[in-house]
């Protein structure tokens, strides 16, 4: 082993450890800190605004992964630290519950242990992932099953916050989706789950009205600009792909020509909107060079603009959920779907509850665009997949008071 990795070896084991010191730190109920991987955005993003306007008896404490992040914030006259700055140090050590859509290392894990972990997940789907896919971390760290994962004491080493800092609580966005996903798939009973509408879906269900309101409230001046920019357009799609594990220039695979999608949207006029996963590097500036094609910036915050879009194109991805609730077009763009069912994801189920229009390959993506043809999923099959993934929406429930319940507040 690299001196290196020893070294981090080494902290993740006193870091481990320091939890049962932690632990014993008095906490402020009423104080509640809030993160997101990869930025001020998600579940975590529409729950804190949502929880700063409706419960101003809790202290809603950002927690900044960069300073324009943090200013954005305080400008609005909300709380938020950098991470690791002393402030933020302090808050998180003292916060009685953390709110999250991935893990407790989206705050700072070492100083989770005491505080009530509130997960509010970030996608409803089909793709079973971390205890329901012991194959993958079993093929990963060099383990033998999923017996061995739960006793190794270094894969909890490396793999704690992901697979062991269980929630106390996790938002779930169905009846069904809890009973065959998210208690097993994170490993705690199912009273630890919690039946309700995604933050981030509720402007999606609520219509543009809603969007438009919290757009002017919250949103950067170029969200309305971009908006009055799309306005002129008879269609508007948007082709959000899902992350690819591998890294792979999946665009380029997929064999994309630029300036045939182009000239087949300046003939319908239409607009065709490129928004990647955030974790996507790829240099795609020389789209700029086509009048109808935009390739919106992968860290900016798309999910206020969906209302305003016609149809998404998507493939694998949870975004095709959240779209789902708008009763919109979808187009499946499944050009490598042989490849991907055979990935960790364990996708048996997709063919059944991932319903739409199919392309396998950029042909039939164009023609399906050109044509015009109505990609909506059909009623019969629509009502079923909103009781698989959304129980229809019927649960209106206040988190941050079911919240308050299970700590005592």
């Amino acid at each position: 082993m690299s001196i290196s990795k020893s070294i981090e070896l080494a902290l993740k084991t006193i870091g481990y450890y320091s939890q049962y010191i932690i632990k014993y730190v008095p906490r402020n109920k009423s104080k509640w800190a809030f993160g997101c991987l990869g930025g001020f955005r998600d579940n975590p993003k529409f729950f804190f605004y949502w929880t700063n306007e409706n419960h101003p008896e809790i202290r809603s404490v950002w927690f900044a992964q960069s300073k324009t992040e943090r200013n954005l914030l305080r400008r609005q006259g909300m709380e938020s630290y950098m991470r690791y700055s002393l402030k933020g140090l302090y808050h998180a050590l003292t916060s009685k519950v953390y709110v999250t859509s991935h893990t407790v290392a989206n705050i700072n894990h070492y100083f989770s242990a005491g505080a009530f972990y509130l997960n509010l997940w970030h996608g409803s789907s089909v793709k079973r992932v971390r205890w329901q896919a012991p194959e993958y971390f079993c093929r990963r760290f060099n383990l033998k099953n999923k017996e061995e994962m739960r006793t190794s004491f270094r894969f909890k080493i490396d793999a704690y916050c992901l697979m062991f800092r269980k929630p106390d609580l996790c938002l779930v966005p169905s009846t069904i989706q809890k009973h065959d996903f998210f208690a097993e798939m994170l490993d705690i009973p199912e009273d630890h789950c919690i039946v309700g509408v995604f933050p981030r879906s509720r402007l999606l269900i609520e219509g543009q009205e809603a969007a438009m309101e919290f757009i002017k409230k919250y949103e950067p001046q170029e969200t309305t600009d971009f908006l009055e920019k799309i306005e002129k357009y008879n269609k508007r799609f948007v082709y959000m792909p899902t992350w690819r594990n591998d890294g792979a220039d999946f665009v380029t695979k997929a064999e994309f020509d630029w300036e045939k999608l182009n000239n087949v949207l300046v003939k319908t006029n239409s607009i065709f909107i490129l928004k990647l996963h955030p974790s996507t590097k790829m240099d795609l500036s020389f789209l700029s060079s086509y009048s109808n094609i935009y390739n919106y910036p992968s860290t900016t915050d798309i999910y206020t603009v969906l209302p305003f879009i016609d149809c998404l194109i998507t493939d694998y991805s949870s975004i095709y959920t959240d779209f789902l609730t708008m009763n919109k077009e979808i187009i499946l763009f499944v050009y490598d779907y042989e490849e991907y069912m055979k990935g960790s994801f364990k996708l048996s189920e997709y063919d059944k509850y991932f319903v739409g229009k199919r392309a396998y390959d950029f042909n039939q993506l164009l023609h399906i665009i050109e044509s015009g043809e109505d990609c909506h999923v059909p009623q019969d099959k629509y009502d079923e997949l909103m009781e698989f993934f959304w129980d229809n929406n019927r649960h209106q429930i206040d988190i941050v008071e079911e919240v308050k319940k299970r700590i005592g507040l």
